[in-house]
This record gives structure tokens, C-alpha cells and sequence, in this order.
């Protein structure tokens, strides 16, 4: 049975870097199989890509003060 990916997780150390002339960004990302092992790799996104994966992530961060008791 082939290895299969469980989840990715950002890579540490590493920076999201964003192409102008493809409109493109790259977030590094390390990927966790069900054997235990990771591998490298890249989450690519178009531009309307990460405004839509900034306006879920911001919709997390806030989930998360509120959890917390601050004020989002």
C-alpha cells in the first residue's frame, strides 16, 4: 500500500516568497505521511487563492482570541 500524506505543517525557518510577474505566491510547507516520515514541498497559490486563504486564516485567528477571551 502506497505511503499516504496525513498533513502539512509550515516549514520552520523558511518565508512565504511571492512571485510579481506570475502573481503567484509559494508558502514552504513540510508534509507528514502515515509511516512517520515528511518531505519538503511548496503550497502554490494565485493571488485570489491567498486573499481567500487570508480571509479563513483571519477568521481563525479571531475564533482563536475569542477562545482566549481577548477581543478580536
Amino acid at each position: 500500500m502506497p505511503v499516504r500524506a496525513t498533513h502539512a505543517t509550515l516549514s520552520a525557518g523558511r518565508d512565504a516568497v511571492y512571485d510579481p510577474r506570475a502573481r503567484q505566491g509559494s508558502i514552504p510547507i513540510e508534509l507528514h505521511l502515515d509511516d512517520g516520515s515528511t518531505l519538503d514541498g511548496a503550497l502554490i497559490l494565485t493571488s485570489a487563492e491567498l486573499e481567500r486563504l487570508h480571509q479563513q486564516t483571519s477568521r481563525l485567528v479571531d475564533a482563536d482570541e475569542r477562545a482566549l477571551g481577548g477581543t478580536p
